[in-house]
């Protein structure tokens, strides 16, 4: 098992041949996807997460302060790729039928890529407590308001119907992505992005005037 070394007397660390960081925090992230996944954040122990990785306590206490730190930086590193991702499309796509468009092929392609996260996400975010509750909450609602933006753009240039709500249309749109987790089978007979456009066809077909 890999440790990070103790400190020299100068104060910096002394890290053994080898030892790489942030393949260390990559392995302790996908030790911990597989085992909150497949059996909850309360039934995974610590011990469990590092035994599987072949690391030690403490190279996790290296890089995370405990068990819901580690879930909760397992939520944001969804979160932020996704809104990142999501503004990147609202910033180059001006047509706001193909912005919608590109926005729930994204989302789509993030439950493909992601699933395990999306998973935890849905099923253990309410082991978060406090601030690190509040920051996932808050960057939830920010992936939200992107979507909502994006279907009020097109209320407003009268290309949506004037009738729906963009907050009702968004949260619809990013849960019925989310949910592909659940049933989404990368081996069946439709790819991600044929799903993709069976939805766009559902959502648009629904909100064009």
């Amino acid at each position: 098992m890999t440790e990070p070394a103790d400190t020299t007397p100068s104060g910096r660390r002394r890290w053994p041949d080898g030892y790489d960081p942030p393949r260390t925090r990559r392995e302790l992230v996908d030790s911990a996807l597989h085992l909150f996944e497949k059996d909850g954040f309360d039934r995974t122990t610590l011990q469990q997460i590092v035994s599987r990785a072949n690391l030690t306590k403490g190279a996790f206490y290296h890089h995370f302060e405990s068990k819901e730190d580690l879930l909760s930086q397992i939520q944001n590193e969804y979160l932020d790729t996704q809104i990142e991702a999501a503004n990147a499309i609202v910033a180059t796509q001006t047509d706001t039928v193909e912005q919608l468009r590109e926005l729930i092929r994204l989302s789509l392609s993030g439950v493909a890529t992601y699933r395990a996260h999306v998973a935890i996400f849905y099923q253990e975010r309410r082991h978060l407590t406090g601030d690190r509750l509040a920051a996932v909450t808050e960057k939830r609602n920010e992936l939200e308001a992107v979507f909502r933006g994006s279907v009020e753009r097109g209320i407003g240039a009268g290309t949506f119907r004037a009738d729906m709500s963009g907050r009702v249309v968004s949260f619809g749109i990013l849960g019925m992505c989310a949910w592909a987790f659940q049933w989404f089978n990368p081996d069946g007979t439709l790819t991600i992005d044929e799903v993709a456009e069976q939805f766009c066809a559902l959502v648009l077909d629904g909100l064009l005037a």
